[in-house]
């Protein structure tokens, strides 16, 4: 958190800094009162559209972990099901790099599903592919135009995707 208020204090220097208590980020499992915030967040990152109220059906407990600082959800990685294991989404809010979110989240992921293969997508040019490395996640396959249907032609990220395997024998 230091860094965020030394950030926030160099872009705004005029303003009076406030040092006072900081709250921990938390980590839990989707509820009902994260969706808003939570589909908000996955289309500012992804695409217009996305709606994963289902997740609350089907194990959050298992498949889904929300990053919060107080009440501001400032992460999401959600796992498809416990059986497929397959992470469909997993970013952090904007202004919360270097916080070390993404890496909590996925962490807690692999942890609950110790003895399972995870796999998922990335696109080849996401910066996240360097996380997943750390972790141990190898490229299987490399797929073009995966997300052309989903990426907006004027945007910078690339259509094609690494499919990663993180692998558990």
């Amino acid at each position: 958190m230091d860094d965020v208020r030394q950030h926030h204090q160099l872009m705004h220097p005029d303003r009076e800094n406030s040092s006072g208590p900081s709250a921990p980020i938390t980590y839990s499992s989707l509820e009902q009162w994260h969706l808003s915030q939570v589909h908000d967040l996955l289309e500012r990152a992804f695409w217009d559209g996305i709606d994963v109220s289902d997740s609350l059906d089907y194990w959050p407990e298992r498949c889904t972990v929300v990053a919060t600082y107080k009440k501001l959800v400032v992460g999401i990685a959600i796992i498809s099901s416990p059986r497929e294991t397959y992470i469909t989404y997993l970013t952090v809010r904007a202004g919360w790099d270097g916080s070390k979110i993404a890496t909590t989240m996925l962490h807690h992921l692999i942890q609950l599903h110790p003895h399972k293969d995870i796999t998922l997508h990335v696109s080849a040019n996401n910066p996240a592919l360097l996380l997943y490395n750390r972790f141990g996640f190898k490229a299987e396959e490399f797929v073009l135009n995966f997300y052309e249907d989903y990426i907006p032609a004027a945007s910078r990220a690339s259509r094609n995707a690494f499919k990663l395997r993180l692998r558990h024998s």
